[in-house]
């Protein structure tokens, strides 16, 4: 039973506003250690229904493929890290065995902070993130961003709940971040605006050992050219998850809209695999957290 005993582990774009920074440790602290390790997720995903979301920074193609990785690098254990991740998209439209070949390349890589707090847990942290076209193209997003997180989970305040739900758990986060530098990374799905905040919820309800979960997710940006504070676009997440050990599947639906006007909606439906590593864990201890699955 993943209990405060245990203590938190802290906690994730395509072209459009959305957030694929993977959270670093996967959204929570197994432990309190101060040594040096490494860890992270391996996915690989499908579309199988996509009428509309883009496979290049310039919204053109859909995607059928997403494969990439997350990885932690622990310099002081989760104090301080070095969160990569690393993402490729394929283009469903092009022809032949080129629907499997890369159209956009996303890489995202900086220095995070996380440390338990009473019943939860806190992160901090900045990265940068670049995403490029890899077959055809010019147009590229570019920003540095700096965010802190919030992480909670229910049964470390009510012990209880996690015998109600067969050893499960409510748990999820609260972000609220800022992109400091940022020429180019719009604030709505039609790449118009320049993004300022970003501020998301994450709930997910896990049952009988993390065998079997249900999570929400909703992630909010503004424009820096409008408003600091009002919403332009909403990116809603909801999936079914299943795991076991290191190996994790998700079954999900997100549609990224803009909020403040009328404009291009993006939408489809995935399923993703993935699988779990950690260095010092595979030593030390069973590997028990949820995977390190990061929104496309």
């Amino acid at each position: 039973m993943r209990l405060i005993g245990c203590l938190l582990l802290l906690c994730t774009s395509s072209a459009f506003a959305l957030d694929k920074q993977g959270s670093a440790h996967a959204g929570q602290l197994v432990s309190t250690s101060r040594e040096f390790n490494v860890s992270g997720t391996v996915l690989l995903g499908v579309a199988p229904y996509n009428p509309s979301y883009a496979a290049r920074p310039d919204n053109t193609g859909l995607t059928l493929l997403r494969y990439g990785a997350h990885l932690d690098v622990d310099l002081f254990g989760p104090l301080l890290s070095i969160p990569i991740d690393v993402s490729f998209f394929s283009d469903r439209e092009r022809p032949g065995a080129l629907v499997l070949a890369p159209s956009e390349f996303d890489v995202i890589a900086g220095l995070t902070s996380s440390f338990p707090v009473g019943p939860g847990g806190l992160e901090f942290g900045a990265r940068v993130e670049h995403d490029r076209p890899v077959d055809r193209g010019t147009f590229t997003q570019t920003y540095v961003d700096a965010r802190a997180r919030f992480l909670y989970s229910m049964a470390a305040i009510a012990p209880k709940l996690a015998d109600a739900l067969q050893e499960g758990d409510i748990t999820g986060w609260a972000t609220l971040g800022w992109f400091v530098v940022n020429p180019t990374y719009a604030a709505r799905p039609d790449n118009t605006g320049n993004a300022l905040l970003r501020y998301a919820l994450h709930s997910e309800l896990s049952m009988f050992s993390d065998l079997v979960s249900l999570g929400l997710d909703g992630t909010f940006f503004t424009d820096r050219m409008v408003s600091a504070v009002a919403p332009t676009e909403l990116d809603f997440t909801a999936e079914l998850i299943f795991h076991k050990g290191p190996f994790e599947v998700h079954l999900a639906y997100e549609r990224d809209m803009p909020v403040d006007r009328a404009g291009l909606v993006q939408q489809f439906v995935y399923l993703l695999g993935a699988f779990s590593f950690d260095l010092r864990g595979a030593l030390h201890r069973a590997f028990s957290h949820t995977n390190q699955v990061v929104s496309p």
